[in-house]
């Protein structure tokens, strides 16, 4: 026996080194914590970095240029949408999606939970934040305006935000290469859960924010997605990558196979 593990490790290692190296950065404690990476998320795409917080001294500004402490306007559990309002498709069709589907929500806001909108495009004025709020908030029937913030900032504090939850951009002349994401957070700023895709649901938000309320980390399937697929900047969608899968598929069938042999061989033995 030890010597069919032996030979199973040898013949997995490889495979654990590729999901290890595609995992999200950062795993919880035996706390229910953990500290950010100190590296930064991939130039395009999202580094999980459940049970992490956010840092307390990052400060944006609101749609009426206020400045505001991000840290300290998270006392709600909290849907943070990294976005920036220029953006003609993937961020539209994201708060499109969003403001359809608070209202089916079964919580209040400003009691049960908020949103933010934060913008990572530093180009982007205050201005423009209202403009875009007012859009959305027309969708989102009788949503309250004061719990849907539309937040611009600086490029250092935006990178620290984006930094500080996993989230990776790049420039593209005028536009960005970017995920698509919300991200749920603690009344304590902690990291609980992320929800992927342009249509997000009611259903999914009202348990991200469920969770978010006790602290509780949400499950997440980032780890089989970030194995199984690959991020395209050109086509800025996720695609199914078939030498990562087909390679797992080869040693799984190799590691199957040795121990075929081997159990065969002790039956052989034993007759």
């Amino acid at each position: 026996m030890p010597r069919l593990l032996i030979v199973l490790a040898l013949t997995l290692w490889p495979w654990c080194q590729a999901l290890g190296q595609d995992a999200p950065a950062g795993e919880p404690s035996a706390h229910g914590q953990h500290m950010a990476e100190p590296s930064r998320p991939p130039a395009v795409g999202v580094s999980e970095k459940l049970g992490a917080f956010l840092p307390e001294d990052v400060v944006l500004r609101d749609e009426e240029g206020r400045p505001v402490n991000v840290r300290k306007l998270v006392t709600l559990p909290t849907i943070l949408a990294p976005v920036y309002y220029s953006c003609p498709n993937e961020c539209n069709l994201l708060q499109g999606s969003l403001a359809q589907a608070l209202p089916q929500i079964g919580l209040t806001p400003g009691r049960d939970y908020q949103v933010l909108s934060v913008s990572f495009d530093e180009n982007d004025t205050p201005a423009a934040a209202k403009s875009r709020k007012q859009d959305y908030l027309a969708v989102a029937h009788g949503f309250p305006p004061e719990d849907w913030k539309f937040l611009t900032g600086d490029a250092a504090s935006i990178r620290r935000l984006m930094d500080a939850i996993g989230f990776g951009f790049k420039r593209d002349g005028p536009a960005f290469k970017h995920s698509v994401v919300l991200v749920a957070l603690s009344p304590e700023g902690k990291i609980t859960r992320y929800l992927y895709g342009v249509r997000p649901l009611a259903f999914d938000i009202t348990m991200a924010v469920t969770d978010a309320a006790e602290g509780r980390l949400g499950l997440s399937v980032q780890r089989a997605v970030a194995f199984c697929y690959s991020y395209d900047p050109e086509s800025r969608r996720y695609v199914f990558d078939v030498m990562k899968v087909t390679g797992l598929s080869v040693l799984a069938g190799v590691g199957l196979f040795v121990l075929f042999l081997f159990l065969g061989g002790r039956k052989r033995k034993r007759g």
